[in-house]
């Protein structure tokens, strides 16, 4: 049996609003879930009708929205979430059937997703209210608000077919948190990984890494990265897994040790020049990506925070499935 990689997924936690886009979860939790084990829980939460509720009592319309509606309601919802488990998820990965009644969706969920012991939370990148940006809101406030890792995909992706995660990273230690999974996906899905990062016209963390002339600035700050991913993996006890350098700039090797054996993983490095990190992100992962993952946090993790600038954007309108992985705490203290 393969070791693994220091990620687990024994709880998923899929929201869905039973529209066309949430259902693009369904299939990628279940590939998931069987791949690494564990059980899916589905969640959907029906906003709280504060405004027709206020509506109804000023008309002095006798209806009641607690007795009348909410339990219509729910039992509708009840019935769709049980009919979505039983007719995309496998029996052994099925878990546990959530309805909710709440104000603001996103926070539910999050909530939920934190007090249950979630290690993911997978949703579709839209869901009923469509909108212009690949990402709708209460998938983007999700994205904003959880410490739990979230997975966001449209309803055409197909995992069986990711040969290539794109990791970005601004040199720091932080931006790299979304590594490990990173790892454990491509070892899973048989995908090679590329680190990606950008030198913003205007400046960027990457200024700070001495350069060697004999080297030039692309090949120091590509040092720099490996180095870094090195010592992050060691910081955080990974200890069967680290980066091997091959001796062919940009191409190197994730090597995972399994007692007396190893396989490998091919890594690569990709170094752009643009105006802005978040366009040079979309433009190539639209084009050489399958999946991209991304820290929330990078730099010193106030300074530079990506979620509002970087990592915010990409999430948004990026047309690949995005994973985004907030740092620990222990990074933070580090940083």
């Amino acid at each position: 049996m393969k070791a693994k990689i220091m990620i687990t997924f024994n709880k998923i936690l899929v929201p869905t609003d039973f529209s066309k886009g949430a259902e693009g979860a369904y299939a990628v939790a279940q590939k998931i879930a069987k791949k690494f084990g564990g059980k899916i829980d589905f969640i959907h939460v029906v906003p709280t009708l504060k405004y027709l509720n206020e509506s109804i009592k000023r008309l002095g319309v006798p209806l009641d929205m607690n007795k009348d509606i909410y339990p219509r309601v729910i039992e509708e919802a009840e019935k769709k979430i049980e009919k979505a488990m039983s007719s995309y998820i496998a029996e052994e990965n099925r878990g546990e059937n959530i309805v909710k009644i709440d104000r603001r969706p996103s926070e539910a969920i999050v909530d939920y997703a934190k007090k249950n012991g979630h290690d993911l939370i997978l949703i579709g990148a839209k869901g009923a209210h469509e909108t212009k940006m690949l990402r709708g809101s209460v998938t983007e406030r999700v994205i904003r608000r959880s410490k739990i890792p979230v997975f966001s995909v449209g309803d055409r992706f197909n995992i069986d077919k990711v040969k290539n995660i794109a990791v970005t990273t601004d040199t720091s230690e932080l931006s790299l948190a979304s590594f490990p999974m990173a790892a454990a996906l491509a070892d899973s899905f048989g995908a090679s990984i590329t680190l990606f990062h950008v030198i913003e016209l205007y400046g960027s963390i990457s200024e700070e890494i001495p350069r060697s002339p004999e080297k030039g600035e692309s090949i120091s700050i590509y040092e720099a990265i490996i180095e870094r991913l090195n010592n992050y993996l060691t910081k955080r006890k990974i200890d069967n897994v680290h980066v091997q350098r091959t001796g062919v700039t940009f191409e190197d090797e994730v090597v995972i040790t399994d007692g007396d054996q190893s396989r490998t993983i091919p890594l690569f490095t990709k170094i752009e020049k643009g105006v802005s990190a978040h366009y040079e992100i979309e433009n190539y992962a639209s084009e050489n990506a399958d999946l991209v993952m991304m820290a929330t946090h990078g730099r010193s993790g106030f300074a530079h925070l990506i979620l509002g600038s970087t990592a915010e954007k990409v999430a948004q309108y990026v047309s690949k499935p995005v994973i985004t992985v907030r740092p620990d705490e222990k990074d933070f203290e580090e940083a």
